[in-house]
């Protein structure tokens, strides 16, 4: 398997279960399935979009192995009517869910994978808010850089 396919597996892997108020968040790769149904919770069409992974090799190479750094963005989308009640929470309460299950240390990696993931950074986090057609988008957006052995 092509290491930047294998990193998008085992994030999947880590975070394709979560659940919040009982209800498991659909996890899509790079653009949402209309097939798929999206839970409402706490008023909000929850999900998340792995998206815009990139591949570099890694300015810390070794004797052993090929090192490639991988950047990929997790988007936590939470959508609401926008004459509803609208907050970030919701969209906070999944990020520190993604944040838990990925990375468990400081350090240290956290997925469960097939490959040699040497090294999960903290994530660069951004919030974003959108207004179009009748809702409200919240978006909490968690950007990993993954170092990976070849």
């Amino acid at each position: 398997m092509e290491s930047t396919q294998a990193v998008r597996t085992a994030i999947y892997q880590a975070i394709g279960s979560l659940k919040v108020d009982n209800k498991t968040i659909p996890v899509f790769d790079g653009i949402v399935n209309p097939a798929v149904a999206i839970p409402l919770i706490r008023n909000a069409s929850c999900y998340i979009v792995l998206q815009d992974q990139q591949e570099n090799p890694s300015a810390s190479q070794n004797m052993c192995n090929e090192r490639n750094e991988q950047n990929i963005t997790i988007r936590i989308v939470t959508k609401f009517a926008t004459s509803g009640v609208t907050d970030r929470t919701v969209s906070e309460s999944i990020a520190d869910l993604v944040k838990k299950a990925i990375r468990t240390g400081r350090s240290h990696n956290l997925l469960s994978s097939n490959i040699n993931i040497q090294k999960v950074a903290s994530p660069i986090v951004q919030q974003t808010e959108e207004f179009a057609g009748g809702q409200t988008a919240f978006s909490k957006i968690l950007i990993y850089t993954i170092i990976v052995n070849q």
